[in-house]
């Protein structure tokens, strides 16, 4: 009971939240020209990604590319929440953020690399180049056509986060097959 209130507030404000998001994406983003701009990239970053990706390996590279799209969602989720960052412009009105990125542009790219290099060396490098092709050239221009804007961020923190979250994945998907490979050969035939 002590919480009640303020449980009944915070969902009130949440579903006011929720109908002044829908309500503005309506009127402003919806079959404007920076939506179909995102619908584009999402598709175009979909299309690409399944004519190149390696169908032998299919799973392992949805898995990082899924794998990716979560961890790419709950960052941004995290951002936007704290007001660190906003999307004037979203495909769809409530969560994901900017979902052409979150869910195609970002999994693709990050999945390609990890299919294409095979060395932890070789995939090292393809990652730093990707975050500062992100974070100094394609992040600006997103300000600069007012798909994102930044509150209290620098384009340059994000730099870190992109290789960090690029190994990481890296080492859990080969931890994953590793331990997959690994009870493979303990079976008994």
């Amino acid at each position: 009971m002590f919480f009640a209130t303020d449980i009944s507030t915070a969902v009130e404000l949440q579903k006011l939240l929720t109908y002044l998001r829908i309500n503005e994406w309506q009127q402003e983003d919806l079959f404007h020209f920076r939506w179909f701009i995102l619908i584009g990239v999402f598709l175009f970053s979909a299309l690409v990604w399944c004519k190149l990706v390696d169908k032998s390996r299919l799973l392992e590279i949805t898995l990082h590319a899924a794998l990716t799209a979560m961890i790419t969602l709950v960052l941004d989720e995290m951002g936007e929440e704290l007001a660190l960052w906003e999307y004037p412009a979203d495909i769809i009105p409530i969560f994901p953020p900017l979902s052409a990125v979150d869910l195609a542009s970002l999994p693709m790219i990050y999945s390609l690399i990890y299919q294409y290099c095979s060395s932890w060396r070789r995939f090292l490098w393809a990652t730093l180049l990707m975050a500062a092709i992100f974070c100094f050239i394609l992040e600006p221009l997103l300000v600069w056509s007012d798909f994102y804007l930044l509150l209290k961020w620098k384009y340059y923190y994000g730099f870190p986060i992109y290789i960090a979250m690029a190994i990481f994945i890296r080492w859990l998907i080969l931890k994953i097959y590793a331990i997959a490979e690994k009870s493979k050969e303990n079976e008994v035939p």
